[in-house]
Protein backbone atom coordinates (compact mmCIF):
# COMPACT_ATOMS: atom_id res chain seq x y z
CA UNK A 1 0.00 0.00 0.00
CA UNK A 2 1.40 3.39 -0.96
CA UNK A 3 1.88 6.02 1.76
CA UNK A 4 -1.18 8.26 2.17
CA UNK A 5 -1.43 11.61 0.38
CA UNK A 6 -2.30 14.40 2.79
CA UNK A 7 -2.00 17.27 0.32
CA UNK A 8 -5.52 16.88 -1.07
CA UNK A 9 -8.84 15.26 -0.31
CA UNK A 10 -9.92 12.09 -2.11
CA UNK A 11 -12.49 12.33 -4.89
CA UNK A 12 -16.06 12.57 -3.65
CA UNK A 13 -17.13 9.88 -6.15
CA UNK A 14 -14.67 7.42 -4.55
CA UNK A 15 -15.95 8.24 -1.05
CA UNK A 16 -19.54 7.76 -2.25
CA UNK A 17 -18.63 4.38 -3.80
CA UNK A 18 -17.05 3.31 -0.49
CA UNK A 19 -20.02 4.44 1.61
CA UNK A 20 -22.53 2.74 -0.69
CA UNK A 21 -20.58 -0.54 -0.72
CA UNK A 22 -20.25 -0.46 3.07
CA UNK A 23 -23.97 0.21 3.46
CA UNK A 24 -25.08 -2.52 1.00
CA UNK A 25 -22.29 -5.04 1.78
CA UNK A 26 -21.77 -5.73 -1.91
CA UNK A 27 -19.92 -4.15 -4.82
CA UNK A 28 -22.66 -5.36 -7.18
CA UNK A 29 -25.46 -3.78 -5.17
CA UNK A 30 -23.41 -0.60 -4.79
CA UNK A 31 -22.91 -0.52 -8.56
CA UNK A 32 -26.66 -0.88 -9.14
CA UNK A 33 -27.37 1.94 -6.68
CA UNK A 34 -24.85 4.29 -8.32
CA UNK A 35 -25.65 3.28 -11.92
CA UNK A 36 -22.07 2.07 -12.44
CA UNK A 37 -20.42 -1.27 -13.16
CA UNK A 38 -19.08 -3.37 -10.30
CA UNK A 39 -15.61 -3.01 -11.81
CA UNK A 40 -15.88 0.80 -11.73
CA UNK A 41 -16.98 0.77 -8.08
CA UNK A 42 -14.12 -1.59 -7.19
CA UNK A 43 -11.62 0.65 -8.96
CA UNK A 44 -12.85 3.79 -7.15
CA UNK A 45 -12.58 2.04 -3.77
CA UNK A 46 -9.03 0.87 -4.54
CA UNK A 47 -8.10 4.43 -5.50
CA UNK A 48 -9.51 5.62 -2.18
CA UNK A 49 -7.51 2.95 -0.31
CA UNK A 50 -4.34 4.04 -2.11
CA UNK A 51 -5.06 7.67 -1.28
CA UNK A 52 -5.63 6.91 2.43
CA UNK A 53 -2.90 4.28 2.71
CA UNK A 54 -5.19 1.75 4.43
CA UNK A 55 -7.30 -1.30 3.50
CA UNK A 56 -11.00 -0.54 3.82
CA UNK A 57 -12.61 -3.87 2.91
CA UNK A 58 -11.97 -7.60 3.12
CA UNK A 59 -13.24 -8.88 -0.24
CA UNK A 60 -14.92 -12.27 -0.70
CA UNK A 61 -17.20 -13.89 -3.27
CA UNK A 62 -20.13 -13.33 -0.93
CA UNK A 63 -19.47 -9.59 -0.66
CA UNK A 64 -17.30 -7.10 1.21
CA UNK A 65 -16.66 -6.71 4.94
CA UNK A 66 -15.24 -3.58 6.55
CA UNK A 67 -11.84 -3.77 8.20
CA UNK A 68 -11.43 -2.10 11.57
CA UNK A 69 -9.85 0.91 9.87
CA UNK A 70 -12.61 0.87 7.26
CA UNK A 71 -15.29 0.94 9.97
CA UNK A 72 -13.57 3.89 11.66
CA UNK A 73 -13.35 5.79 8.37
CA UNK A 74 -17.00 5.00 7.54
CA UNK A 75 -18.17 6.72 10.74
CA UNK A 76 -16.49 9.98 9.66
CA UNK A 77 -17.80 9.63 6.11
CA UNK A 78 -21.39 9.14 7.27
CA UNK A 79 -21.10 12.13 9.60
CA UNK A 80 -19.79 14.24 6.73
CA UNK A 81 -22.61 13.10 4.43
CA UNK A 82 -25.18 13.98 7.09
CA UNK A 83 -23.66 17.46 7.35
CA UNK A 84 -23.92 17.82 3.57
CA UNK A 85 -27.57 16.73 3.66
CA UNK A 86 -28.35 19.32 6.36
CA UNK A 87 -26.55 21.96 4.29
CA UNK A 88 -28.60 21.03 1.22
CA UNK A 89 -31.83 21.31 3.19
CA UNK A 90 -30.76 24.75 4.42
CA UNK A 91 -29.97 25.89 0.87
CA UNK A 92 -33.35 24.59 -0.34
CA UNK A 93 -35.13 26.56 2.38
CA UNK A 94 -33.13 29.71 1.70
CA UNK A 95 -33.77 29.51 -2.04
CA UNK A 96 -37.48 30.04 -1.54
CA UNK A 97 -37.15 32.52 1.32
CA UNK A 98 -38.35 36.11 0.96
CA UNK A 99 -36.62 38.45 3.40
CA UNK A 100 -36.48 42.23 3.80
CA UNK A 101 -34.47 44.20 6.38
CA UNK A 102 -35.55 47.66 7.48
CA UNK A 103 -33.39 49.98 9.56
CA UNK A 104 -35.42 52.69 11.26
CA UNK A 105 -35.37 55.33 13.97
CA UNK A 106 -36.58 53.75 17.24
CA UNK A 107 -39.57 56.09 17.67
CA UNK A 108 -40.73 55.50 14.10
CA UNK A 109 -40.49 51.76 14.67
CA UNK A 110 -42.44 51.66 17.94
CA UNK A 111 -44.94 54.49 17.47
CA UNK A 112 -45.61 54.66 13.73
CA UNK A 113 -44.59 51.41 12.04
CA UNK A 114 -45.45 48.76 14.64
CA UNK A 115 -49.12 49.80 15.02
CA UNK A 116 -49.60 49.38 11.26
CA UNK A 117 -47.36 46.39 10.56
CA UNK A 118 -50.15 43.86 11.06
CA UNK A 119 -51.70 44.73 7.69
CA UNK A 120 -48.41 44.01 5.88
CA UNK A 121 -47.94 40.70 7.69
CA UNK A 122 -51.50 39.65 6.84
CA UNK A 123 -50.96 40.38 3.15
CA UNK A 124 -47.46 38.85 2.94
CA UNK A 125 -47.13 36.08 5.56
CA UNK A 126 -44.33 34.42 3.57
CA UNK A 127 -42.00 37.44 3.89
CA UNK A 128 -39.50 37.49 6.75
CA UNK A 129 -39.42 41.19 7.72
CA UNK A 130 -36.53 42.20 9.99
CA UNK A 131 -36.67 45.53 11.85
CA UNK A 132 -33.50 47.10 13.24
CA UNK A 133 -33.95 50.23 15.39
CA UNK A 134 -31.01 52.65 15.35
CA UNK A 135 -30.13 56.35 15.42
CA UNK A 136 -26.90 55.73 13.51
CA UNK A 137 -26.42 56.44 9.83
CA UNK A 138 -27.01 53.23 7.88
CA UNK A 139 -24.14 51.84 5.79
CA UNK A 140 -25.90 49.89 3.05
CA UNK A 141 -22.60 48.54 1.73
CA UNK A 142 -21.63 46.73 4.94
CA UNK A 143 -25.00 45.95 6.55
CA UNK A 144 -27.99 43.79 5.68
CA UNK A 145 -30.22 46.85 5.29
CA UNK A 146 -32.60 46.98 2.34
CA UNK A 147 -34.47 50.13 3.43
CA UNK A 148 -33.90 52.83 6.04
CA UNK A 149 -36.44 55.20 7.57
CA UNK A 150 -34.70 58.46 8.42
CA UNK A 151 -35.26 62.07 9.44
CA UNK A 152 -34.24 64.09 6.40
CA UNK A 153 -32.30 62.74 3.44
CA UNK A 154 -29.06 64.72 3.73
CA UNK A 155 -27.01 61.68 4.82
CA UNK A 156 -27.92 59.66 1.72
CA UNK A 157 -27.34 61.86 -1.35
CA UNK A 158 -26.62 58.94 -3.71
CA UNK A 159 -29.52 56.68 -2.72
CA UNK A 160 -33.05 56.37 -3.99
CA UNK A 161 -35.55 58.01 -1.65
CA UNK A 162 -39.27 58.50 -1.14
CA UNK A 163 -40.69 61.27 1.05
CA UNK A 164 -43.07 59.87 3.65
CA UNK A 165 -44.38 62.76 5.72
CA UNK A 166 -43.46 65.97 7.51
CA UNK A 167 -44.59 65.87 11.11
CA UNK A 168 -45.64 68.68 13.43
CA UNK A 169 -45.55 69.13 17.20
CA UNK A 170 -48.29 70.26 19.59
CA UNK A 171 -48.65 70.35 23.40
CA UNK A 172 -50.31 67.20 24.74
CA UNK A 173 -50.70 65.53 28.12
CA UNK A 174 -52.64 62.85 29.96
CA UNK A 175 -56.33 63.53 30.74
CA UNK A 176 -55.52 63.47 34.46
CA UNK A 177 -52.90 66.20 34.10
CA UNK A 178 -55.22 68.26 31.90
CA UNK A 179 -57.81 68.20 34.67
CA UNK A 180 -55.34 69.56 37.23
CA UNK A 181 -55.51 73.18 36.08
CA UNK A 182 -53.32 75.61 34.12
CA UNK A 183 -51.13 73.29 32.02
CA UNK A 184 -48.50 75.98 31.41
CA UNK A 185 -47.51 75.65 35.07
CA UNK A 186 -46.97 71.89 34.83
CA UNK A 187 -43.56 70.25 34.28
CA UNK A 188 -42.58 70.25 30.62
CA UNK A 189 -41.12 67.16 28.94
CA UNK A 190 -38.18 67.83 26.63
CA UNK A 191 -36.65 65.69 23.87
CA UNK A 192 -32.92 66.02 23.21
CA UNK A 193 -32.01 64.76 19.73
CA UNK A 194 -28.41 65.93 19.92
CA UNK A 195 -27.33 67.59 16.68
CA UNK A 196 -30.79 66.94 15.19
CA UNK A 197 -32.50 69.01 17.92
CA UNK A 198 -32.12 72.12 15.79
CA UNK A 199 -34.73 70.65 13.41
CA UNK A 200 -37.23 69.82 16.17
CA UNK A 201 -39.22 72.79 17.53
CA UNK A 202 -38.76 73.17 21.27
CA UNK A 203 -40.80 74.71 24.01
CA UNK A 204 -39.35 78.22 23.62
CA UNK A 205 -40.25 78.20 19.91
CA UNK A 206 -43.76 76.99 20.65
CA UNK A 207 -44.48 79.52 23.41
CA UNK A 208 -43.14 82.30 21.17
CA UNK A 209 -45.35 81.19 18.27
CA UNK A 210 -48.36 81.00 20.61
CA UNK A 211 -47.68 84.53 21.93
CA UNK A 212 -47.24 83.26 25.48
CA UNK A 213 -44.47 84.01 28.00
CA UNK A 214 -41.59 81.49 28.09
CA UNK A 215 -42.03 78.35 30.22
CA UNK A 216 -41.17 78.48 33.92
CA UNK A 217 -40.65 74.80 34.76
CA UNK A 218 -38.04 72.55 33.15
CA UNK A 219 -39.26 69.02 33.87
CA UNK A 220 -37.86 65.79 32.36
CA UNK A 221 -35.53 65.43 29.37
CA UNK A 222 -35.29 62.27 27.21
CA UNK A 223 -33.08 61.34 24.29
CA UNK A 224 -35.71 58.94 22.92
CA UNK A 225 -39.02 60.25 21.61
CA UNK A 226 -40.78 56.99 22.49
CA UNK A 227 -39.77 57.35 26.16
CA UNK A 228 -40.97 60.95 26.21
CA UNK A 229 -44.35 59.84 24.85
CA UNK A 230 -44.59 57.11 27.50
CA UNK A 231 -43.75 59.66 30.21
CA UNK A 232 -46.54 61.96 29.02
CA UNK A 233 -49.03 59.08 29.05
CA UNK A 234 -48.02 58.37 32.65
CA UNK A 235 -48.78 61.97 33.59
CA UNK A 236 -45.20 63.07 34.23
CA UNK A 237 -45.52 66.33 32.33
CA UNK A 238 -46.61 68.17 29.18
CA UNK A 239 -45.12 66.92 25.93
CA UNK A 240 -44.57 68.78 22.70
CA UNK A 241 -45.61 65.67 20.84
CA UNK A 242 -45.14 64.73 17.20
CA UNK A 243 -48.65 64.27 15.83
CA UNK A 244 -47.86 61.24 13.65
CA UNK A 245 -46.05 59.45 16.45
CA UNK A 246 -48.84 59.95 19.00
CA UNK A 247 -51.79 59.05 16.74
CA UNK A 248 -52.52 55.88 18.68
CA UNK A 249 -52.42 57.65 22.06
CA UNK A 250 -54.68 60.45 20.78
CA UNK A 251 -57.14 57.93 19.34
CA UNK A 252 -57.25 55.98 22.62
CA UNK A 253 -57.55 59.14 24.71
CA UNK A 254 -54.42 58.46 26.76
CA UNK A 255 -53.09 61.77 25.45
CA UNK A 256 -55.15 64.89 24.70
CA UNK A 257 -54.18 68.00 22.70
CA UNK A 258 -53.98 71.18 24.75
CA UNK A 259 -53.50 74.15 22.44
CA UNK A 260 -52.59 75.42 18.99
CA UNK A 261 -50.48 76.02 16.98
CA UNK A 262 -48.99 72.84 15.48
CA UNK A 263 -45.38 73.69 14.57
CA UNK A 264 -43.85 71.75 11.65
CA UNK A 265 -40.54 69.95 11.95
CA UNK A 266 -37.87 71.44 9.71
CA UNK A 267 -37.34 68.20 7.75
CA UNK A 268 -39.60 65.41 6.48
CA UNK A 269 -39.17 61.71 7.14
CA UNK A 270 -37.94 59.59 4.23
CA UNK A 271 -37.46 55.97 3.25
CA UNK A 272 -34.12 55.54 1.47
CA UNK A 273 -32.70 52.51 -0.34
CA UNK A 274 -30.14 51.45 -2.95
CA UNK A 275 -31.52 50.65 -6.39
CA UNK A 276 -30.55 46.97 -5.98
CA UNK A 277 -33.12 46.60 -3.18
CA UNK A 278 -35.97 46.71 -5.69
CA UNK A 279 -34.63 43.50 -7.27
CA UNK A 280 -35.52 41.57 -4.11
CA UNK A 281 -38.87 39.74 -3.93
CA UNK A 282 -41.64 41.91 -2.43
CA UNK A 283 -39.41 45.00 -2.08
CA UNK A 284 -41.53 47.05 -4.50
CA UNK A 285 -44.68 45.94 -2.68
CA UNK A 286 -43.19 46.91 0.70
CA UNK A 287 -42.25 50.36 -0.57
CA UNK A 288 -45.78 50.85 -1.90
CA UNK A 289 -47.19 49.67 1.46
CA UNK A 290 -45.09 52.23 3.37
CA UNK A 291 -46.51 54.95 1.15
CA UNK A 292 -50.05 53.62 1.59
CA UNK A 293 -49.93 54.02 5.39
CA UNK A 294 -48.69 57.59 5.04
CA UNK A 295 -51.62 60.03 4.79
CA UNK A 296 -51.13 63.45 3.25
CA UNK A 297 -49.41 66.02 5.46
CA UNK A 298 -52.57 68.11 5.47
CA UNK A 299 -54.37 65.31 7.34
CA UNK A 300 -52.46 65.81 10.58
Amino acid sequence: MNPPSRSRLPKLSAILAFETAARTGSLTRAADSLALTAAAVSQQIRQLEQHLGIVLFIRAKSGVTLTEQGADYLAYVQQAFETLRVAQQHVDRQRGKEELTLFTLPALASKWLNPAIGSWLAQHPQVDLRLHATHAEVDFASSAADFALCFGDQDYPLLEKVRLFQDGVQPVCSPQLQASGDWTRQPLIHVDWGKESQFLPGWHEWFSAAGLPPPQRRGLTYNLTSLAIDAAVEGHGILLGQRRLIQRELAKGTLVPLAEPVLPLSKPYYVVYPQRTLDKPKAVEFLAWLQSITPADSEQ
